[in-house]
């Protein structure tokens, strides 16, 4: 049986007259990144304060591990953290003492804990330094070692990626790959369309506060829509001739040097290749592809629409 960490039933925000997240509902499971994925303004942030309780609940619930949020707010997030929006840190400290200040006000946070976490985030180096030295991927490492403290099994990171560059993205990635295998469902929310395709297990799409739709990541090559791109040499007309008489029904489009057909069987693909192969047509590439998460999620979202966010007061 799956076990869900976070749920989310019909979860609304309205400030005056203007919806901001609107009826969302879904539910994350244990040991999977989770992304919630839209463009600036779709109520991403939003979301996640009030998953956090940074801001009231218009309507709906929100459950963190069966414990719901509106109900009992301090048992629900025993078992949370999260970095809203930028990791808060003093910066005249050093690292460490950023750690031991956030340890005192969490129960059962040992010594020894506190040297877990700053070796998972790979800080040794640096943890006696003043945090104003460090750079912006120190500093969300340090943020990941904060939340990390009382050794959550639920990880909210509000666009963690934000000014990294590509080797920080490169090991924040592997750490929240590392916790989830772990146990811990991570969810994260972002723009970066490419990077949440390799850094998720699943997205949620949002726009205009709206579910748009759910995507497993991990299984994109069991879709129906696979694309098969044969790269010929030499006379494509003929090649693509032959395939339309052996193959009727068989849609053949053609894109430089390439036939494009539309299968997901293995089989298929292989016969067509023998078909090729056999009337003398030199077939030098075979390649199977997908829709990338950009292409699904722009036909989704239609790139249209008004992007902006309404401003929602933090301590509301």
């Amino acid at each position: 049986m799956t076990t869900h960490t976070l749920e989310l039933k019909n979860l609304t925000k309205k400030i005056k007259s203007k919806t901001i997240v609107d009826d969302l509902s879904f539910s994350v499971r244990e040991g999977e990144i989770f992304g919630l994925l839209g463009p600036n303004g779709a109520g991403k942030t939003t979301t996640i304060r009030m998953i956090v309780g940074l801001i009231s609940i218009t309507d709906g619930d929100v459950f963190i591990n069966g414990t719901n949020v509106r109900g009992n707010y301090e048992k629900a997030m025993e078992q949370v953290g999260a970095i809203v929006e930028n990791p808060q840190l003093y910066d005249f400290m050093s690292g460490y003492k950023n750690l031991m200040q956030y340890a005192r006000i969490m129960p059962g946070v040992t010594k020894e804990r506190i040297d877990e976490v700053i070796k998972l985030v790979d800080l040794e180096y640096a943890i006696h330094d003043k945090v104003k030295t460090y750079s912006l991927g120190m500093r969300q490492r340090l943020g990941v070692a904060q939340a990390l403290l009382h050794k959550p099994n639920v990880l909210i990171l509000d666009e963690p990626t934000n000014g990294l560059d590509p080797q920080g993205i490169y090991d924040l990635r592997n750490y929240l790959r590392m916790l989830a295998n772990n146990g811990t469902s991570v969810i994260v929310s972002s723009h970066m369309l490419a990077e949440m395709q390799m850094m998720c297990d699943r997205v949620a799409i949002i726009q205009h506060g709206k579910l748009v739709r759910i995507d497993e990541i991990t299984n994109q090559e069991d879709e129906a829509d696979v694309k098969v791109h044969f790269q010929i040499e030499g006379d494509l007309t003929q090649a693509k001739q032959v395939l339309s008489d052996m193959n009727p029904e068989l849609a053949v489009a053609e894109s430089g040097n390439e036939l494009i057909v539309q299968t997901s069987d293995v089989k298929s693909i292989a016969e067509i290749n023998k078909q090729l192969v056999l009337a003398g047509v030199l077939v030098v590439g075979i390649q199977r592809k997908t829709k990338t998460l950009e292409e699904r999620f722009l036909e989704m979202t239609k790139k249209g629409g008004d992007m902006n966010e309404v401003a929602v007061p933090v301590n509301e």
